[in-house]
């Protein structure tokens, strides 16, 4: 086997290994859950070492595969920004000049 195909090889079984390890934190968070009422403080703490964990994660699939993944972004959406040089600004288009053809 080639260096590259074994190098593959690899980051294809590490990123295997993630996919379950991202499937058991989701049967943790549903535990959690369900443990909430009875102990919030618990709860916290679980929440915050699984934070820990897919953090830890994120890095490592981000090193493997070369290339960044988007973390979601909490707060109020602002409204678009919008060219009005483009012509297309509050719906309205521009048109162009009719051009003048002579030969």
């Amino acid at each position: 086997m080639k260096i590259n195909e074994r190098e593959q090889q690899i980051k294809l079984d590490i990123l295997d290994s993630l996919a379950r390890s991202q499937r058991a934190l989701a049967r943790i968070i549903e535990s959690v859950a369900d443990s909430v009422e009875s102990s919030p403080k618990l709860a916290g703490q679980i929440a915050d070492n699984l934070t820990a964990i897919v953090g830890y994660q994120r890095i490592l699939t981000r090193k493997i595969i070369g290339l960044p993944m988007r973390v979601k972004q909490k707060g109020a959406a602002k409204q678009p920004w919008l060219n009005a040089n483009t012509g297309v600004h509050q719906g309205k288009r521009k048109r162009k000049p009719p051009s003048s053809s002579k030969a």
